[in-house]
């Protein structure tokens, strides 16, 4: 009978162990819950992005090892990359040279990084590898710029739209754009492409509030200043930059239209500067581009048209843009993006809004050049079109008027594309944004399930992708997959 009361006794302080145990666990998340409501949603937004932008250090490929030969070649006061032009394919070749084809402004601006980071490792003895050195340019370069651009998104949003002003719907569009399309893995690799898309929607911002400002002619200055260096980063936006010329001189006063088109485009010319300078060094003319050199088999339609780009194609249109790896087969809430567009055309009456002339233009021009390109992929082993991300700030500011559908079914359509657009750019970036070309359209058993139960991809998709999370805390691959998903899935 004794030995039953004291078993009772023991059962009942370990159910109320238990019960404090759960309570105080419970009084610990309403403080971090009570913490993160004090922080402004921007702020954990700006700290998500830059955590998932910059987390994995994405395996070196031929195109970020072509750009990384270029910045070590600038570093020594040369466009020559003959000492590691075997690392890669992705090679000029000019009077008995070797130099790197890839866009100017990422390598430029990642030169400084590789001094700083080669000075401290020289300073301490260590010896970072070539997949360190990338993930610290891109940490350094793109990351910053790209967090900046969504930021910046979710502000224009409320601008453009002011309905949504103090909702969620600004940050829910932007996150849409940042986290749920192709944007989020290749900001996350040391390639350009979101990068520039950062770069020029930050200048085209700029633009934006020049029309109403009383320092119109500061912020028209520093946004030609933006513009032309996302020019020099990815060529195809020069018929971007085309646009918000017209964008400048449509928007100003009357009185202040050539004057402020002019500044617009005497601040791009520093950059038009630095490219002609860094063709010179390298083939002996400014207007010597390093695609008109492109060696090997594979790049010889680089030869064709300008640089690759004759006609649209129809087959390059619908491999861009749908079947099998295609801008909507990647984020699939983007067939919401014509409802935008005509909410938006028709938000002021008669007249459409000039941004939204400008962004309808762009996300109707920008796939018609891309088709017209002999490679519209740009890479058999890439998980969608990654020439199309820099256009994506642009077509994506037209779910600002798609976001708070008022149509019950409709809303959970967009909902539910949504979340499979914010897990397939989760996935993609997981994998060190590559998928092999054999793989099917969406490869769950071959790629997903691998990578989500071992922490890594098969071995016949690439090398393993390593992170800070393994560096700094010695996560294994599982654990450290699991750190990223954390955040990502809580916002």
């Amino acid at each position: 009978m004794t030995s039953e009361i004291e078993s009772a006794a023991t059962a009942s302080a370990e159910m109320s162990d238990a019960q404090a145990a759960l309570t105080h666990a419970k009084l610990a998340l309403a403080r971090v819950a009570g913490a993160l409501q004090r922080i402004p949603r921007r702020g954990i937004f700006a700290a998500v992005l830059v955590f998932c932008y910059g987390y994995f250090l994405s395996p070196a490929n031929t195109n970020s090892i072509s750009r990384y030969d270029m910045v070590v070649a600038l570093a020594s006061g040369t466009a020559i990359i003959d000492p590691n032009a075997h690392n890669t394919i992705d090679v000029s070749f000019y009077n008995g040279h070797f130099y790197s084809p890839r866009s100017l402004g990422p390598s430029l601006l990642a030169v400084p990084v590789y001094q700083i980071v080669s000075t401290i490792a020289n300073a301490t003895h260590s010896l970072p590898t070539l997949t360190f050195y990338i993930a610290y340019f891109n940490l350094f370069t793109a990351v910053p710029v790209c967090v900046i651009a969504a930021l910046l998104f979710v502000d224009l949003v409320a601008r453009l739209r002011p309905a949504l002003a103090g909702t969620s719907w600004p940050l829910v569009a932007a996150s849409a754009f940042a986290l749920g399309t192709l944007y989020l893995p290749f900001a996350g690799v040391f390639f350009g492409h979101a990068f520039a898309g950062g770069l020029i929607f930050i200048g085209f911002y700029l633009l934006y509030r020049a029309r109403r400002s009383p320092h119109a002619a500061w912020l028209v200055l520093a946004g030609g200043l933006l513009v032309g260096y996302a020019v020099i980063s990815e060529y195809l936006l020069a018929v971007v930059a085309l646009v918000l010329c017209g964008y400048v001189w449509a928007t100003a006063p009357a009185r202040d239209r050539w004057r402020l088109l002019a500044l617009f485009v005497a601040a791009t010319l520093p950059s038009a500067a630095l490219l002609g300078w860094y063709n010179w060094l390298a083939f002996g003319s400014p207007l010597h581009m390093s695609y008109g050199y492109v060696t090997g088999a594979k790049f010889q339609g680089q030869h064709t048209g300008l640089f690759g780009v004759t006609l649209p194609s129809p087959g390059g249109l619908v491999e861009i843009l749908a079947w099998p790896r295609g801008l909507l087969v990647e984020s699939p809430f983007l067939v919401f993006l014509p409802l935008g567009f005509v909410r938006w055309w028709r938000s002021t009456g008669a007249r459409p809004p000039a941004e939204a002339v400008v962004c309808a233009l762009i996300a109707v021009i920008y796939p018609l050049l891309v088709a017209s390109y002999y490679l519209p992929f740009a890479g058999e082993n890439m998980p969608g079109p990654r020439l199309l991300v820099p256009m994506l700030p642009f077509a994506c500011l037209a779910l600002a008027w798609a976001v708070d559908e008022s149509r019950r079914w409709l809303r959970g359509v967009f909902v539910a594309l949504l979340a499979f657009g914010f897990a397939l750019s989760a996935l993609y970036l997981m994998l060190g944004t590559r998928e092999y070309h054999t793989y099917l359209t969406y490869p769950v058993g071959d790629l997903f399930v691998p990578l989500l139960t071992t922490g890594k991809g098969p071995p016949t998709n690439g090398p393993a992708q390593q992170s800070w999370g393994m560096q700094l805390l010695h996560l294994d691959w599982l654990a450290s997959q699991r750190m990223f998903l954390v955040p990502f899935v809580a916002w």
